[in-house]
């Protein structure tokens, strides 16, 4: 009796199942860390635009352009996330290699992005007449109008960039998207220097200038994105395209957007009432939401990359890949918000301690923002779970319910209870993050928990 078979084959079949085991991980991880890669890259601009800004032209400067590229950001979420809907269908189109389909659905989103700048850029480019209508300073909006009215222009290449963004990622194809935002970094401060101060025949035209490097990387971006594009692009050209063709993208990116807006609105109307409780909490509030942008890098970028990798199970109609999907994606969730949890714990005060100068302001400063921060990595340990869930329901073409979780977590819950431990309880910017805490836990449970539902209900 021989047992050398058996032997032999036992770790074959252990290391099959292992491969099986991680390939969707890996996969997953394949698509979600250059997404990870391309919004620091964008975040790095940003910063760039805030240091060279308020370096050549003050705190006053800074905050007159502010007011316009909060505003902006906002705006251009709102897009982005409607231009989102379009990835289920286009990752689709990729598995069954419909390149016909494909063309066409570039098409719709290139109409989607005509019919988002249509709406959008008038509100941006009017915002200092009708904003300083609801009581923000006049002076600051006229200081900032230039900038403000350059950045509404350049709200069109960014949706153009947008779109070809969420078609190369849900070809699972993001690397190229990265290379091309990565080059585009230098070249934006370049064209700050440049067009801030003046060079040769080239006016120097004050912060405006950051206004107008934006909107000549971004419309380079598009222009690259679009040559790239058409490189690769195969089949006839589609025919004229219709409302047949626009309407499934917005019922599904419509709530996306909404989503995305009462998110980041809900950080925005927790920054305004920061500013009404002191120089200190203005200030722990702000290096808080400035570390939270870096972190929502991680569970953003497994979102989008769940979206993609379920979009394509689904079409494939493989329910068994959709699990291991599921799986793979709630595993990393719990790992990247593990790895948050302890890298912001552990940095918490020797960061808060780090950046603010030792006065009494600033201690104050020091001791709220560590406590703010380990809040942040609460909310990131219980929020990457949930995102995780919101990429998979996208995948499957559910939108609108978590949109409505979404608005139920933050506005009916997390921001009235923020604002009551504030102020009833006196707890300041700290019962703000606490309230932002709450809104987060309730958003990211009904989130799995729908998530679970739909699995279930499916199987």
């Amino acid at each position: 009796m021989s047992f050398a078979d058996p032997s032999t084959r036992t770790p074959g079949l252990l290391h099959a199942r292992l491969r099986l085991l991680l390939a969707e991980p890996i996969a997953l991880l394949r698509l979600a860390v250059p997404l990870m890669l391309i919004a620091l890259v964008n975040m790095g601009m940003s910063i760039t635009d805030t240091l060279m800004v308020s370096a050549s032209f003050g705190a006053e400067a800074l905050a007159a352009v502010a007011v316009g590229s909060d505003f902006q950001s906002i705006l251009f979420y709102l897009g982005a996330g409607t231009i989102g809907g379009l990835a289920p269908l286009y990752a689709a189109a990729v598995a069954q290699s419909d390149h016909w389909k494909q063309a066409r659905l570039e098409r719709t989103g290139q109409a989607i992005v005509l019919l988002l700048a249509m709406v959008l850029v008038p509100i941006l480019w009017s915002s200092p007449e009708w904003l300083a209508l609801i009581g923000l300073d006049q002076a600051l909006l006229e200081a900032g109008q230039g900038y403000t009215r350059t950045m509404a222009l350049t709200l069109v290449p960014l949706l153009g960039v947008a779109l070809y963004r969420t078609i190369l990622t849900a070809a699972q194809r993001p690397r190229v998207f990265l290379a091309v935002t990565a080059a585009m970094l230098p070249l934006n401060a370049v064209g700050n220097q440049l067009l801030m101060h003046g060079f040769g025949p080239i006016p120097a035209v004050g912060p405006t200038g950051a206004g107008l490097s934006s909107l000549i990387v971004a419309s380079t971006s598009l222009l690259v994105l679009v040559l790239v594009s058409r490189r690769k692009a195969r089949g006839k050209r589609p025919p004229r395209i219709g409302w047949a063709d626009i309407y499934p993208v917005l019922r599904i990116g419509l709530p996306i957007g909404v989503a995305m807006l009462a998110e980041l609105g809900v950080f925005l109307g927790a920054t305004l009432y920061a500013a009404t409780l002191g120089p200190a909490e203005v200030a722990a509030h702000t290096l808080t939401l400035r570390v939270a942008g870096v972190a929502y890098a991680v569970p953003a970028a497994l979102l989008q990359a769940a979206t993609v990798r379920m979009a394509l199970a689904e079409a494939a109609r493989d329910t068994q890949r959709s699990g291991r999907v599921t799986t793979g994606a709630f595993g990393l969730s719990v790992v990247f918000g593990t790895i948050l949890l302890c890298v912001l714990a552990a940095g918490a005060s020797p960061l808060a301690s780090a950046v603010f100068e030792p006065t009494a302001t600033g201690a104050t400063a020091a001791s709220l923002a560590a406590t703010l921060l380990l809040i942040l990595a609460a909310m990131e340990f219980i929020a990457n779970p949930g995102t995780a869930a919101t990429g998979i329901l996208r995948g499957q073409k559910d939108t609108r319910v978590p949109m409505i979780l979404t608005l139920v977590g933050y506005w009916l819950i997390g921001a009235p209870l923020g604002l009551w431990l504030s102020d009833a309880r006196n707890m300041g910017v700290t019962g703000v993050w606490f309230g932002l805490l709450m809104g987060t836990l309730v958003t990211s449970a009904a989130t799995i928990i729908r998530q679970f539902l739909c699995r279930k209900a499916s199987a």
